[in-house]
């Protein structure tokens, strides 16, 4: 049986100094196959030095502490920073909110509400969520290739603008999936970008591909394709150690769902 969550009472952000996010664009990242969104989402808070400015907790949440360059963070964090983003560098921001573990079942749909609600609050322009596609056997050798959904028609125009193949049937679940919905029924401008990545180990090499495409349509990420790679695997390694020393200590959490795509 699934408990019944007040979004209010369970979960909780937290913002640890009060930062003008107008016309920013937010970026999601939990993790899925491959874990492309936590290893590109680490790639770009390190490359921009982005602030850690917030949390959200929850009792339900993984009890556990990801250190990284000596400090102790929740397992759910904001970042943000002054830099130049967007489709057309039309935001002047970039705030991500990014996590090495997904949350439990139950907690899923109230907290992209919470998500939603927060990004209305501080005027976000347009919610960005990256995501790993499973990828075909036969294309282990090949570069990923990178697919988009969009909620809006203005979105959709932006896929076909970078030119990147939109995807026509099947179903994504968690955050994600919740997000691009709730974008759809409110008119929000959500966007979800998918590489095609092998959900047996950490992905790196469809997180940099995915990041590469990024680096296109984000004016404010200017990255060297040679150095990305290598830098996404270290991305990638840290990323495996904290989900590796979590273990011991996590107890057991309800089902998680799993990102399934046509």
């Amino acid at each position: 049986m699934i408990k019944k969550v007040d979004t209010m009472e369970e979960l909780k952000l937290i913002e640890y100094k009060e930062i003008d996010l107008s016309d920013a664009m937010l970026l999601v990242a939990f993790p899925t196959i491959g874990l492309i969104s936590s290893i590109a989402g680490h790639f770009i808070i390190d490359t921009l030095k982005l602030e850690e400015i917030g949390t959200i907790t929850s009792p339900y949440f993984s009890p556990s502490t990801v250190i990284h360059n000596a400090n102790p963070s929740p397992p759910v964090r904001i970042y943000a920073g002054k830099k130049r983003c967007g489709p057309d560098g039309s935001c002047d921001q970039i705030a991500i909110i990014i996590s090495e573990f997904m949350p439990p079942l139950n907690l899923i749909k109230p907290l992209a509400d919470t998500i939603l609600e927060w990004a209305a609050k501080k005027h976000c322009k347009v919610l960005l969520t990256i995501e790993g596609t499973h990828a075909v056997a036969d294309q282990k050798l090949k570069k990923s290739q990178i697919f988009g959904v969009a909620s809006t028609p203005s979105m959709k125009d932006v896929l076909k603008k970078y030119q990147i193949n939109q995807t026509q049937e099947g179903m994504i679940t968690g955050v994600t999936g919740v997000l691009l919905f709730e974008g759809k029924l409110q008119k929000r401008d959500v966007l979800c970008l998918l590489s095609e990545a092998f959900p047996s180990y950490p992905d790196s090499r469809a997180a940099a591909t995915l990041l590469e495409k990024l680096d296109k349509m984000l004016p404010g990420i200017k990255i060297n394709p040679k150095p990305l790679y290598k830098e996404a695997e270290e991305i990638e390694k840290r990323i495996r150690t904290y989900m590796d020393q979590a273990k011991p200590t996590a107890p057991s959490l309800p089902p998680t769902p799993t990102t399934m795509y046509g």
